[in-house]
């Protein structure tokens, strides 16, 4: 019960409050703080207004409360004195004092963080989703914050290969965000877990990530960025890996996209560039995986059509006329090698009649 009274009163004062950890230790147990009156709060040394704010809606029945919805939901509070709660994160700055798991924390001891751009081009998911497979054949775990683009094409990847993946929210851990990723979360709680330090019915407000970063950072022993503006969620997350002295991998991009600017500053500044998983399980130490031909565009058993076709489709869209004009191919000829691709799952059409590589 003493987990529930500690993230009442994380809840109450906030999810990363130093000054509410440091006046604990005045206290006899988590309980007893959230009971105590008034006058020996004050005793603590902690800001008056904080104290009157916490007083006034402090709800005796919310660690009650959070008790049931745990069980009912099947959550899990873990604290950094809990034997369940990773070993790793504990070693960061600023670990977080509750955390509530969905699902069922595998070994953290070979794990990756994959981040990125929400607005990812087809090559960026492509990217994510061959490496989260790769690796999570070869046992990595991989962890990810849930959010569309990059985030959900790695913790896809990692599913259909049947490995483990941890998603990382934002937000409260009964707040599905983004919506259309509900499927998906059920999915990684069957198989690993949902993880976050907000509370229930936290919404998924900005400034929450940064938070929700660190702790990825702090799950992990590396960090793969693909696919990164200058400014973004995923290079906060690089920077903690960095500050911390973990290892960041990085894919190159297309130097005519945004999104690759990120990644391309992080390996002037260091980073390891990557074009393979077998990068990062050797700088792992991992076991080699051989690299699997369906994920990397391998032609075999292909018509010389699809073939042609092959080295002028991208993961950008292009019209047929565009197509045409790139291959030489006829019409005739180019229609017969692009439903020989999209028969064999590597090339997709827009609604538009655009083709694009998958």
């Amino acid at each position: 019960m003493e987990n529930y009274y500690l993230a009442a009163l994380f809840t109450a004062f906030g999810s990363r409050s130093a000054a509410l950890l440091a006046a604990l230790a005045k206290f006899d147990s988590p309980a007893g703080a959230y009971m105590a009156a008034p006058e020996l709060w004050r005793e603590t040394g902690l800001d008056e207004k904080e104290i009157n704010k916490f007083i006034a809606k402090r709800d005796f029945d919310y660690p009650n409360w959070l008790k049931n919805f745990c069980e009912t939901n099947g959550v899990q509070i873990l604290t950094p004195n809990d034997e369940a709660y990773p070993h790793s994160l504990r070693q960061i700055n600023d670990p977080p004092q509750v955390l509530y798991v969905k699902g069922c924390l595998p070994d953290l001891r070979g794990s990756i963080g994959i981040v990125g751009s929400r607005e990812a081009s087809g090559y960026g998911l492509k990217a994510a989703d061959a490496f989260a497979a790769d690796l999570s054949a070869a046992g990595v775990v991989i962890v990810s914050g849930g959010a569309k683009g990059i985030d959900t094409a790695a913790h896809r990847g990692a599913l259909e290969a049947g490995g483990t993946t941890v998603a990382v929210f934002g937000c409260g851990i009964d707040v599905c965000y983004p919506a259309n990723n509900k499927e998906l979360f059920k999915e990684i709680a069957r198989k690993g877990a949902l993880v976050t330090e907000f509370p229930p019915g936290t919404p998924p407000m900005g400034h929450n990530f940064p938070s929700r970063n660190r702790i990825i950072n702090g799950m992990t022993h590396g960090i793969l960025v693909v696919e990164a503006a200058k400014k973004s969620g995923a290079m906060i997350t690089a920077e903690y890996a960095m500050d911390e002295g973990h290892e960041v991998y990085c894919v190159p991009g297309s130097i005519f996209l945004s999104t690759s600017i990120g990644c391309h500053s992080l390996i002037k500044s260091g980073a390891q560039l990557v074009d393979c998983p077998e990068d990062i399980l050797e700088s792992l130490k991992l076991a080699r995986l051989p690299r699997q031909p369906q994920l990397f565009n391998d032609d075999s058993g292909l018509g010389d059509n699809a073939k042609a076709l092959l080295k002028v489709l991208s993961f950008e869209p292009l019209s047929l006329e565009e197509i045409l004009e790139k291959s030489g191919l006829d019409l005739a000829s180019a229609g017969m090698g692009l439903l020989d691709l999209e028969m064999s799952g590597r090339v997709a059409q827009t609604a538009a009649r655009s083709y694009y590589l998958l």
